[in-house]
């Protein structure tokens, strides 16, 4: 019998989660859509543009928010079933409250599969998609990225970046300088390029120079360019944390680490997606003792407006730590477990009364 209720409780809670994933993506896509209207005209950026943007990035928001989302599905499922007294009857036909969170548990496990299948497969490839090609057309078509790197055309210059590791600091730059009949003149590969004092200084840079009848090499150790290339468009090129799928995460955050680059704000988006099935899991188990604190009285609508609540501390804790994790060094394994660990003993501690 706790087996067939058990299994009746984790298809109310997922058929709720889902409900509330299904509403919460709608909202977010209209949301979404009207702030991307001040862009629009901005470069190649148009209105079927700024639907596609759009439409791309809403995985990457399902995952951002999919804690809070559960936590929603876990008080509105769990809602109803108390709404119409069916919780009652199963606590009085001897469940435990216990009996019940090894039932939510399952459902969690089923939520959890679906939430990395979404935020480790399907996000991060269409958020990066999404960020490129909007880059690309609000720069009007002078900067492209390809499967082989970024092309920016600037005057008579074309340029080739195979590596754009922040706005600073670009790695295997080739120029390529042309005269206004559109003959080459030299072109110049760099090693490493770094943006300070508004100028971009090149290390171990090889320019060779072409003639009529001959070409000529020339090794330059230190220089600074006269090329603007102004840092925004490079944005077409650069790889934000939530861009990377955790598989290649930890490889480039030692490759930041190796360059002497800022890699803490990767490091805490790799240990929060780490955790994020352990998110998931205690936001959802938080569900129960609220259920069970609550008057039987309470409208959903109360049940709701308390989740988003409690969603949305978990939020800004979780934003607040990882800013202060940049500012004051601190470290990001810590940053990102803390939040979950204060959510979880408040949880237990809730359990514990029922």
């Amino acid at each position: 019998m706790n087996t067939i209720i058990g299994r009746y409780i984790a298809k109310t809670v997922i058929l709720a989660t889902l409900l509330v994933i299904l509403v919460v993506t709608g909202l977010t896509y209209l949301i979404d859509l009207l702030g991307e209207l001040k862009d629009i005209g901005s470069g190649d950026y148009g209105v079927l543009q700024a639907v596609i943007h759009s439409s791309l990035i809403l995985p990457n928001h399902i995952y951002v928010f999919f804690p809070m989302l559960v936590l929603l599905g876990g008080l509105t499922g769990l809602g109803s079933l108390a709404a119409y007294q069916e919780l009652v009857v199963m606590r009085a036909s001897g469940m435990s409250a216990g009996d019940i969170a090894r039932a939510v548990l399952g459902a969690a496990l089923i939520l959890i599969v679906l939430g990395l299948l979404v935020g480790e497969v399907i996000a991060p490839r269409l958020y990066f998609l999404a960020n490129k090609h909007k880059s690309a057309a609000l720069s009007g078509g002078q900067a492209v990225a390809t499967t082989t790197g970024l092309w920016i055309h600037e005057g008579n210059n074309f340029l080739h970046i195979e590596n754009v590791m922040a706005h600073n600091h670009l790695e295997g730059v080739t120029r390529y300088e042309f005269d206004t009949q559109h003959q080459l003149l030299a072109s110049y590969y760099v090693a490493a390029m770094d943006y300070h004092n508004k100028k971009w200084w090149l290390h171990n840079t090889v320019k060779t120079t072409f003639s009529n009848d001959h070409t000529s090499n020339q090794k330059i150790a230190e220089s600074n360019w006269d090329l603007t290339l102004n840092p925004k468009l490079l944005n077409v090129g650069l790889l934000m944390p939530d861009e990377i799928p955790l598989t290649d995460l930890s490889g480039y955050i030692h490759h930041l680490t190796d360059n002497k680059l800022q890699s803490i704000d990767f490091e805490f988006s790799f240990w929060k997606r780490m955790f994020a099935p352990l998110t998931t899991l205690v936001m959802l188990l938080l569900a129960i003792p609220f259920i069970f604190a609550a008057p039987r009285s309470i409208s959903g609508g109360w049940r709701i407006l308390l989740g988003v609540i409690v969603g949305f501390v978990f939020y800004i804790l979780d934003t607040l730590l990882a800013q202060l994790s940049i500012v004051f060094q601190l470290s990001p394994f810590f940053a990102a477990l803390l939040p979950i660990i204060l959510f979880a003993l408040v949880g237990y501690g809730l359990m514990l009364r029922y």
